[in-house]
């Protein structure tokens, strides 16, 4: 039977090899990659920290903004690598927090900003338009240009900012080349409609009554007043029916 000094030796001894199998595992820096998987590479200049997308070239790095074939990004030293490595293969990312080459060709990115492809081959930028992205910043980038860990989660996302067509269409083009946004885009296309149905349904209406007025009062010069008077509350009636029109486009994209 074992005493008392013996059992807690063995404690002792139990918990340091513990400890010793361990340190390894958490000495790691968990922002080089969670779970990634040894992927063939089609780019012989892909290293750590590049975004790539998956194209009839095979894995290359990405080179277009909002590119919609996103596929992942090559870390350094994953925590756990899926598949055998050979000579043409990376560990690769697609889900998790990791480090990313990214610029501030459009926009200085702070955290929390939504991080996308762009021209500069394997190297991210802010994104300032809904389409798809990589993931989202989990730290400011000090220069013009580095590398900062970002929650790679690809993905189509509506990105807020600054209203211009150039803006609506691409979000259009980009919704419809994705499926599961199609519905999103004929939401924003019916609100369109009533929208602009109402304003134009209202210009067509008061310029056909300003038109009718100013003939009623060179027939009629003595009942110029009480024209005068009807054509305000038109122009009123008119407002109001644009007004509401608008109103009910944006309670279509915001409730809808």
């Amino acid at each position: 039977m074992m005493s008392s000094a013996q059992r807690l030796l063995i404690f002792f001894l139990t918990a340091t090899f513990l400890v010793g199998l361990s340190s390894p595992v958490f000495s790691q820096d968990l922002r080089s990659g969670q779970i990634a998987s040894n992927t063939q590479i089609d780019d012989a200049s892909a290293e750590a920290g590049d975004i790539l997308s998956k194209t009839s070239k095979g894995v290359v790095r990405s080179k277009k903004a909002y590119d919609a074939d996103l596929f992942g990004i090559v870390v350094a030293n994953p925590s756990v690598v899926l598949n055998k490595a050979d000579a043409t293969t990376e560990p690769v990312i697609s889900y998790g927090e990791v480090i990313v080459k990214v610029s501030d060709k459009n926009g200085k990115i702070k955290r929390g900003d939504f991080v996308t492809s762009s021209s500069k081959e394997g190297v991210g930028q802010k994104a300032t338009e809904s389409g798809f992205i990589i993931g989202k910043a989990q730290e400011d980038l000090s220069g013009s240009e580095g590398t900062i860990g970002v929650f790679v989660n690809i993905q189509f996302r509506n990105v807020e900012g600054e209203p211009s067509f150039g803006r609506f269409f691409n979000f259009l083009f980009s919704g419809i080349q994705n499926p599961d946004n199609f519905p999103e885009v004929l939401r924003y296309i019916f609100a369109l409609i009533v929208g602009g149905g109402a304003f134009l349904l209202g210009f067509l209406t008061f310029g056909r009554s300003l038109r009718t007025g100013v003939e009623a009062v060179g027939r009629n010069p003595l009942a110029k007043t009480t024209i005068q008077l009807a054509l305000v509350l038109n122009l009123l009636g008119v407002a109001a029916l644009t007004i509401a029109g608008v109103g009910l486009a944006l309670f279509i994209i915001f409730y809808f």
